[in-house]
């Protein structure tokens, strides 16, 4: 909001650092509020708030908003450079971390148990686990495909994007299990994968960012993971605990299995770090 509020406190009246302090709070969010709801919160009355825009270097509400909005326009360029103003007054890395500690604290707030449980078994019981992760998500699909190979699975990466994705639905089937990980908007290759997955039986997992969304619904689990709001940077520090979660799960479930993978590894890398030392 620094870029948006110049207003020299020592100039305001109470009720009007009532209403800036309102403002501070809400930050970006008052692109969604109106005057009523301003004066509200802040225990002013409306023509207080309809009086405070002048001094705040507007011509009214719907001005100001205006601004904000603009501000929020979500290229990436603009997620980017609202990050940055958002930490350029304090350390980066504890703006960061507060940052993440939100992102968790509002992912938990959302987390349920049995869906995470009920994804778990789904995917231990699958004899082929098809991971899509496209765009950014793509280091979020190596990973678990190097943890569940760790424990033994059969792992198949679909293609992220094109017709190169027929390539693995022609190996689905009830025994299989696909993991989504979609974020924002649904491409065209997530909705054919989770259809055609559907049709076949296959176990669907599905790690997005939108609680309300037409594929949410095709899916068999829906695990949340809270990004940063529309005008943010969007953070994968949530998904990547979501997915580390999923794979201690499924160690802790197939506790014995999984220390005769981790031990099969042990011997094959002390039978050669003769030669490829460990």
């Amino acid at each position: 909001m620094n870029d948006l509020l110049q207003l020299d406190d020592h100039q305001l009246t109470g009720k009007q650092k009532q209403i800036a302090d309102i403002l501070w709070k809400r930050g970006l969010g008052v692109a969604y509020m109106n005057e009523a709801e301003v004066a509200q919160e802040a225990g002013v009355s409306i023509a207080s708030v309809s009086r405070f825009w002048a001094l705040a270097g507007y011509k009214n509400f719907k001005a100001f908003k205006a601004a904000v909005r603009e501000k929020i326009e979500t290229t990436p360029e603009n997620k980017l450079k609202n990050s940055v103003s958002q930490t350029k007054d304090d350390p980066l890395f504890d703006q960061l971390v507060d940052q993440h500690f939100k992102s968790l604290a509002l992912t938990s707030q959302q987390f349920e148990e049995r869906t995470f449980k009920a994804a778990i078994l789904t995917i231990m019981k699958a004899t082929t686990v098809f991971i899509h992760a496209p765009a950014s998500s793509e280091g979020l699909g190596t990973l678990l495909e190097f943890r569940l190979k760790r424990f033994g699975f059969s792992v198949e990466r679909i293609a992220k994007s094109g017709a190169e994705i027929y390539e693995s639905l022609i190996h689905m089937n009830e025994a299989s299990t696909v993991i989504v990980f979609q974020f924002v908007e649904p491409l065209p290759e997530t909705k054919v994968l989770l259809d055609y997955a559907q049709k076949c039986g296959a176990g669907t997992v599905l790690i997005t960012d939108r609680l309300v969304s037409e594929m949410n619904a095709s899916v068999d689990h829906l695990l949340y993971v809270y990004r940063g709001e529309q005008w943010e940077f969007h953070t994968m520090v949530t998904p990547t605990v979501m997915l580390e979660a999923l794979v201690i799960g499924i160690g802790s479930e197939m506790e014995e299995q999984s220390l005769e993978q981790l031990k099969k590894i042990s011997r094959i890398r002390n039978h050669y770090k003769h030669i490829v030392p460990k």
